[in-house]
C-alpha cells in the first residue's frame, strides 16, 4: 500500500525544477517544482501513524515569493505543543495575498470584542482579478425571477461556482485554524494537475477562524496551562464569545451573534454553492449526512449532494489505506439553528467535518467497540489503538477537504446546474406548487412591534416582504392595508418554509441532535397566518426596502398616558428608558379612552408628552393620553437594582438572557457565584437573576472543586491578554458553597426576588428551601427541545400581566416542576420511547399529532382551548387542602402516590418543614391532557407533564424566587416569552398583587 501511495506521490509531484511555474503550466509543462525539503521533512517528523497520510498532504512545495507557515510563524502546521493566535493567522493571510496574484484577502466583519473576520479567496490570477464578475454571475444564477433559461445555462458553462471553508466556530476545536492555513499555501503554489484543476475551475473561499473572540481565550488558555505543574487544576475555557460558548453554532435561526450576521451577510453578498465547516469531536474523520430524519424544507437535491460529496471522501480515503473515515452515524439533520444552514436557506450546500482533535499535544487514541465497529456507514473503522497528534489531525482533514474541492472542480457544471434548478424550484413551489401562496404577517396585531422586529429579522436573512397596497380578501382571510406579506414565489421561499412550519419529530427516530421544535411564529408568539389562495400573488403589494417600525405614538389628549401591555418586548425598553419618569401598572382589567386595557397595562401620571411620544414612536408602541388616571388599583413600576450571577464551571447559555438585558437597555451587575458568600445581598440587589448552568442541584452549589491550594485564576495578565474580559477572578474555584446558599435564601428572605430557571429553579426545592414544590423525573417522559401549549393558571399575577390565557412556550425535558396542592395526580410516564429488535426504516411513517394553534382566534389563545385542571379560570378561588388548587388555577400535579410531601423532612438550615408558610403561586402549568400540549417538535408520554408547572412564584419570608420551568430565554429565539421575565423584573416587589 505505502509503495502504492509512494509511486502516486512521485507521479503527482516532481521534484527537480526550483521556480515556480508561469500560469497555467503543470508538473508536464515548461518547468517542474520542487519541494520544501525542510517542511516536507517536518511533517515526516511530527505525524504519529504513517497510515493518516495521502500524497497530497506528505509533502509542501515550495515557493520563492510566498511564505509557507515554516517561513512566516517559525513552525509548521501540526507541530505538537503549539497553536496559532487568530490575530497571526490573519496575518499570515494577508501576506499569502500580498504575495500571490492567486490570492484576494479582506475582513467580513467585527466581533462584539472589536477584532476582524476575514476571508482568502483562492482562484488562477485571471479569476481573482474579475472576482466581482464571477460574483454577480452567481447572483444572476440564483434568481429565475431575472434571469433566462438561456442565459442560465450559459452561465452554467462558463462561470465557475464557489466552495467556502470555515473553522474555528468552536473554540476548543483547534485543528481547522491550523490546517487551513497550509490548505491556502498548498492551493495558491503548488502546481500538480490536481491542484491546478481545482484552481483554474472553481473559486475557495476560506474563514479560518469563525469565533475570533474565542480563539485568542483558547490560546491563552492553552498556554497557560502549559505551564502549571502536574497534577495541578486546568483553567477551562470560558466565554469563548462575549455572550455564549457552544451555543454560537446555535444562532442560525436568531441571527444575534456577530459572527452569525456576518457569516449571513456573506452568504447574501456573494452567494457560494458550498459552505463546509471543520469541527473536531469524532475517531477519526466523520463527512457529514447525517442520521436523519432530514429537514423537511431542505430540497431533495441538496440531500443528494451531501451523499454524494461524502462518498467521494470515504471512497477516496479508503482507497488510500486510511482508516476511520465515515458518514451517516452522526448528527441528523434537522434543526436549522446551525450556522451552516444560512447554505441550505439559499440553494446552497451545507455539510461539515468532525475530526479526531488536534490536540495539539500527541496523545493515544483507544475508542470502545461502538467505534471501532464494521458497519455499513463505516467500512474502514478507526483502529482499536492509534498514536494521534495534531500533524494525524492536520493530514486526515486537508486530505479529505483537497479530495471534496477536486470532485467540486471537476463536476462544476453539475453543482451549478443544481444550483439553479433549486432556486428555480423555490419559485415555481410558491407559483404552482402545493402553497402556501404566501403568509400573511399583520402589521396591527396586537404584539405589533415585535412583529415588526420579526419582519426585520426575516429580510436581514434573505427573505424578501412586501406590504398589501390596500385591504382585500383571500379565502377566509381579510388582509390589511400596510400587512407584510411574504410571497411563495421567491427563491429563498425556503427559509421561510423552514422557519413557519410546524414540526413533527416522531420519537421513532435516532435520538435528536438538537432542538425537534422551532416554529418561528410560535417561538415569537406573532402571527404568521400562511395562504393557501394562489390568487393572493396577484394583489397589490409594495415590496419592503428598509427596515420597518409599527406605527406608535399617543392618541387623545390629557396629562395622564396609557400604554397597553401588549408584551412587545420594546416595552421594557421604554419603562429603562425613562427610568426617572414614574410610572403604575394596572392590577386589574379597566376601560378608557373607548378601550380595554389588561392587566400591567402602563399608567404614567403628569405624563411629559414631548419626552415621551418620540420614545414611543421609535419603539413602535402606542400610548393613549386621557384626562383622569383610572379608577383600577395600581402599584408603581420602579427598576430595580439587579445583580445578574453566573457559575464559573459553564458559562454556556447564561449569555442569552444577558444578550435579552443588554438588547432592551435592561442595567444589571454581572458577577460570578463565588461572590454570593460575601453576603449583604439585600443592601446591594433588589433582584438577582440566576439563569441556567445545567447539572444538579449540588453541582451548582459546589462549582468547580478546589483541589490543592494552588488558586485557579481567570483574568487579564501578561500572559492571558484575552481573559477576564466579560468577568474576572483571583480564584474561580469553590462554587457558591453552602456559605453562598445561605446568603441567597437571606437575600431572598429579607424581600428580595430571586429569578431562576432551568437547571437553577432546581437548587431551592433540592435544599427544601421553598415550600410545597419537588423536582420529578417521570417515567419515559420525552420532550426534547420542544414547543408546547402553556397555560396561564394566574392570570391575576403580575408575572402574567399581558398574556393571553395560553401561549407557546419551549422545553426541553426538564425540570419538571410538582406544586404540592395543585390539582391533578400524577399520572406517570411509562414506557419511553421504546426500541424494537429489528430496525425501524420508516420511522415517519406515523406522525404524532399535533394539537392546533390558532393565531388570530378570538384573544389569540388557540383552539380548542384545553382544560387546564381544576380552578383554572382566572380569579377562581381555591381551598387549602392538597389537590384544591390555589388562586387563578389549578397549578401542577401533587407528587406521585406514595412519595414524600415536598416540605417534609429537614434542610440545611435546621427547619423541620417548610422554610415559609406560604403557599407558591402557580402562574402557568402544562394542560391536564396530554393530547393537549404538543405544538411543534417532539412529545412522548407527555402524562408525565400533566397538569406540571411551567411558572412558579414561591414566596420565602418577605421575597419570592420566581420559579421557570420552561425557558423564556433560550437562544435568541422565544421573543415571545421574554415578557414572563421582564413582568418579574418590573413587578419585582409586588409580585404578591391579585392574592
Amino acid at each position: 500500500m505505502h509503495q502504492w501511495r509512494a509511486a502516486l506521490a512521485m507521479a503527482t509531484v516532481a521534484l527537480v525544477a526550483v521556480a515556480l511555474p508561469a500560469e497555467g503550466q503543470g508538473a508536464t509543462g515548461a518547468a517542474a517544482q520542487q519541494i520544501d525539503a525542510a517542511y516536507t521533512a517536518k511533517i515526516k517528523e511530527f505525524l504519529q501513524d504513517p497510515r493518516i497520510t495521502t500524497e497530497l498532504v506528505d509533502h509542501l512545495p515550495s515557493s520563492a515569493t510566498v511564505p509557507t507557515p515554516l517561513k512566516f510563524h517559525g513552525r509548521i502546521v501540526g507541530t505538537p505543543g503549539e497553536l496559532t493566535y487568530a490575530k497571526d493567522i490573519h496575518r499570515y493571510f494577508d501576506a499569502l495575498a500580498k504575495s500571490s496574484p492567486r490570492a484576494k484577502y479582506w475582513t467580513i466583519g467585527k466581533t462584539e470584542e472589536g477584532r476582524d473576520m476575514v476571508v482568502l479567496a483562492i482562484a488562477d490570477s485571471a479569476t481573482i482579478a474579475s472576482l466581482d464578475k464571477f460574483k454577480g454571475d452567481l447572483a444572476s444564477l440564483s434568481d429565475p425571477r431575472k434571469t433566462s433559461e438561456a442565459e442560465a445555462r450559459r452561465l452554467i458553462g462558463t462561470t465557475k461556482p464557489m466552495y467556502w471553508l470555515t473553522s474555528g466556530i468552536h473554540s476548543p476545536e483547534t485543528g481547522g485554524p491550523e490546517m487551513l492555513q497550509e490548505l491556502a499555501y498548498r492551493l495558491i503554489v503548488e502546481e500538480t494537475p490536481f491542484i491546478q484543476q481545482i484552481r483554474n475551475n472553481i473559486i475557495t473561499f476560506i474563514t479560518p477562524v469563525i469565533e475570533v473572540d474565542g480563539r485568542e481565550k483558547q490560546v491563552d488558555t492553552y498556554y497557560y496551562n502549559k505551564k502549571l505543574p502536574p497534577g495541578a487544576a486546568r483553567l477551562p475555557l470560558m466565554y469563548w464569545g462575549k455572550y455564549v460558548a457552544h451555543d454560537n453554532n446555535r444562532d442560525g435561526m436568531g441571527q444575534f451573534l456577530s459572527l452569525t450576521k456576518n457569516v449571513n451577510d456573506f452568504f447574501l453578498q456573494w452567494k457560494p454553492q458550498v459552505m463546509h465547516d471543520l469541527h473536531e469531536s469524532v475517531t477519526y474523520l466523520y463527512s457529514s449526512t447525517g442520521t436523519g430524519p432530514y429537514n423537511e424544507a431542505i430540497d431533495p437535491i441538496t440531500v443528494t449532494e451531501w451523499w454524494m460529496m461524502a462518498q467521494v471522501d470515504v471512497q477516496e480515503m479508503t482507497k488510500r489505506g486510511v482508516p476511520g473515515v465515515w458518514t451517516y452515524g452522526f448528527y441528523d439533520g434537522w434543526t436549522p439553528n446551525y450556522m451552516f444552514f444560512a447554505a441550505h436557506t439559499k440553494n446552497a450546500i451545507g455539510r461539515f467535518y468532525e475530526v479526531q482533535s488536534y490536540g495539539p499535544d500527541n496523545y493515544e487514541v483507544r475508542p470502545p467497540a461502538t467505534t471501532t465497529s464494521r458497519e455499513w456507514f463505516r467500512p474502514n473503522p478507526p483502529l482499536p489503538y492509534i498514536k494521534w497528534g495534531p500533524r494525524n489531525n492536520t493530514n486526515i482533514q486537508q486530505s479529505a477537504v483537497l479530495f471534496s474541492l477536486k470532485h467540486f472542480a471537476d463536476n462544476k457544471s453539475l453543482y451549478l446546474e443544481n444550483f439553479w434548478i433549486k432556486s428555480k424550484r423555490a419559485v415555481e413551489k410558491g407559483k404552482t406548487g402545493a402553497g402556501p401562496f404566501a403568509w400573511v404577517i399583520p402589521a396591527t396585531q396586537r404584539r405589533k412591534a415585535d412583529a415588526a422586529d420579526a419582519v426585520n429579522e426575516l429580510r436581514k436573512q434573505g427573505l424578501e416582504v412586501h406590504t398589501a397596497n390596500s385591504a382585500f380578501t383571500v379565502g377566509s382571510l381579510a388582509v390589511k392595508a400596510g400587512d407584510y406579506i411574504v410571497r411563495g414565489d421567491q427563491p429563498y421561499r425556503t427559509l421561510a418554509d423552514m422557519y413557519f412550519s410546524i414540526q413533527n419529530y416522531s420519537p421513532a427516530n435516532p435520538s435528536p441532535y438538537d432542538d425537534t421544535g422551532w416554529t418561528f411564529q410560535y417561538m415569537r408568539n406573532v402571527a404568521v397566518l400562511p395562504v393557501a389562495e394562489q390568487n393572493i400573488l396577484d394583489q397589490g403589494m409594495t415590496a419592503v426596502t428598509a427596515k420597518v417600525r409599527a406605527a406608535g405614538g399617543i392618541e387623545g389628549t390629557g396629562p395622564v398616558l396609557i400604554v397597553d401591555h401588549t408584551t412587545d418586548n420594546n416595552l421594557m425598553t421604554f419603562r429603562t428608558t425613562h427610568a426617572a419618569v414614574r410610572m403604575h401598572a394596572a392590577e386589574a382589567e379597566f376601560t378608557a379612552a373607548g378601550r380595554t386595557f389588561r392587566a400591567g397595562a402602563f399608567i404614567v401620571p403628569a405624563a411629559d408628552r414631548a419626552k415621551l411620544e418620540p420614545t414611543l414612536k421609535e419603539l413602535g408602541l402606542s400610548g393613549y393620553a386621557v384626562a383622569t388616571a383610572p379608577a383600577v388599583k395600581m402599584h408603581e413600576l420602579d427598576l430595580p437594582r439587579i445583580g445578574y450571577v453566573h457559575a464559573w464551571q459553564r458559562t454556556q447559555d447564561e449569555g442569552w438572557v444577558r444578550a435579552a438585558l443588554d438588547t432592551y437597555g435592561v442595567p444589571y451587575t454581572y458577577f460570578a457565584d463565588i461572590k454570593l458568600k460575601e453576603g449583604n445581598l439585600r443592601a446591594k440587589y433588589d433582584v438577582i437573576i440566576y439563569p441556567s448552568v445545567g447539572g444538579s442541584a449540588q453541582s451548582h452549589v459546589a462549582g468547580i472543586i478546589k483541589s490543592g491550594d494552588t488558586p485557579l485564576p481567570y483574568k487579564k495578565s501578561a500572559a492571558t491578554p484575552n481573559l477576564g474580559v466579560n468577568d474576572s477572578a483571583d480564584d474561580i474555584r469553590g462554587g457558591m458553597g453552602i456559605e453562598g446558599l445561605t446568603e441567597l435564601y437571606k437575600f431572598v428572605q429579607a424581600g428580595g426576588t430571586l429569578i431562576v430557571e432551568g437547571s437553577t429553579t432546581t437548587i431551592f426545592p433540592a435544599y427544601n428551601l421553598t415550600s410545597g414544590i419537588t423536582v420529578e423525573s417521570p417515567a419515559g417522559l420525552f420532550a426534547r427541545g420542544t414547543i408546547l401549549r402553556g397555560v396561564v393558571s394566574d392570570r391575576t399575577s403580575p408575572l402574567s400581566y399581558g398574556f393571553d390565557a395560553q401561549m407557546p412556550v419551549y422545553f426541553n425535558q426538564d425540570p419538571v416542576l410538582s406544586v404540592v396542592g395543585s390539582a391533578g395526580l400524577f399520572a406517570g410516564g411509562g414506557g419511553g420511547r421504546g426500541s424494537a429488535l429489528s430496525q425501524n426504516v420508516t420511522p415517519n411513517a406515523v406522525p404524532l399529532r399535533i394539537s392546533p394553534w390558532t393565531f388570530g382566534a378570538t384573544d389569540s389563545t388557540g383552539t380548542p382551548m384545553p382544560a387546564a385542571g381544576r380552578g383554572a379560570a382566572a380569579g377562581a378561588a381555591g381551598g387549602a387542602g392538597a389537590g384544591q388548587g390555589g388562586r387563578g388555577g389549578a397549578g401542577a400535579a401533587g407528587a406521585p402516590p406514595g412519595a414524600a410531601p415536598a416540605a417534609a423532612g429537614g434542610n440545611v438550615f435546621g427547619g423541620a418543614t417548610g422554610i415559609d408558610g406560604s403557599r407558591p403561586r402557580v402562574i402557568m402549568q402544562f394542560p391536564a391532557n396530554a393530547a393537549d400540549m404538543l405544538l411543534s417538535g417532539t412529545l412522548a408520554n407527555g402524562e408525565g407533564l400533566a397538569n406540571r408547572a411551567q411558572l412558579v412564584d414561591a414566596p420565602v419570608g418577605k421575597g419570592h424566587v420566581v420559579m421557570f420551568a420552561i425557558r423564556p430565554f433560550w437562544r435568541w429565539q422565544t421573543q415571545g416569552t421574554y415578557f414572563l421575565g421582564f413582568n418579574a423584573i418590573l413587578n419585582w416587589n409586588d409580585l404578591d398583587a391579585g392574592k
